[in-house]
């Protein structure tokens, strides 16, 4: 038998996002139709084809994109922990196509400061199969927060902190 010995990695990522207050971050995570004007890893050749949740404690997840010509990720999870404007914990699967290459422990934490929001993210993963690496999520969620930075900075009813 020839298995991939697995992988374990923690990655961890801030951001600050300047005028936007912890309360609109959060909405940006719960609301799913806002969700998915942001949430993809990948270059712009990626499209989201599939996103759904059931933002509760308990409820599920589940997205799928990739490549236009190929959106062969998907991922499946739950939500363990939610504290309004505070946290988000949820625990998934990634696969590509019928292979499951992880699964991840993600935290999503905010804290107020100043005008605006800090942001720490916690990925806590167990790699299973070759093509996935923690260098790989390293460069997914720097291209996933980028793209929830400028929907922020971008929605002006959001930069003034009232909810839709």
């Amino acid at each position: 038998m020839n298995q991939v010995k697995a992988v374990h990695a923690t990655t961890v990522v801030e951001r600050r996002f300047a005028g936007v207050t912890p309360p609109v971050v959060f909405s940006a995570w719960a609301d799913v139709a806002k969700r998915a004007k942001w949430d993809l890893p990948g270059g712009k050749d990626w499209v989201l084809v599939e996103l759904a949740q059931d933002f509760r404690i308990g409820g599920r997840e589940k997205a799928r994109f990739g490549p236009r010509e190929n959106p062969r990720f998907w991922s499946v999870g739950e939500y363990l922990d939610i504290v309004p404007d505070v946290r988000i914990v949820s625990a998934g699967t990634m696969h590509s196509e019928a292979v499951r290459t992880s699964a991840t422990l993600l935290t999503v934490e905010l804290c107020a400061e100043g005008d605006g929001t800090h942001l720490l993210l916690t990925d806590q993963s167990v790699y299973f199969a070759a093509g996935e690496a923690p260098t790989d999520r390293r460069s997914g969620w720097g291209a996933i927060l980028d793209r929830l930075e400028r929907f922020l900075e971008g929605d002006p009813i959001h930069r003034q902190g009232v909810p839709q």
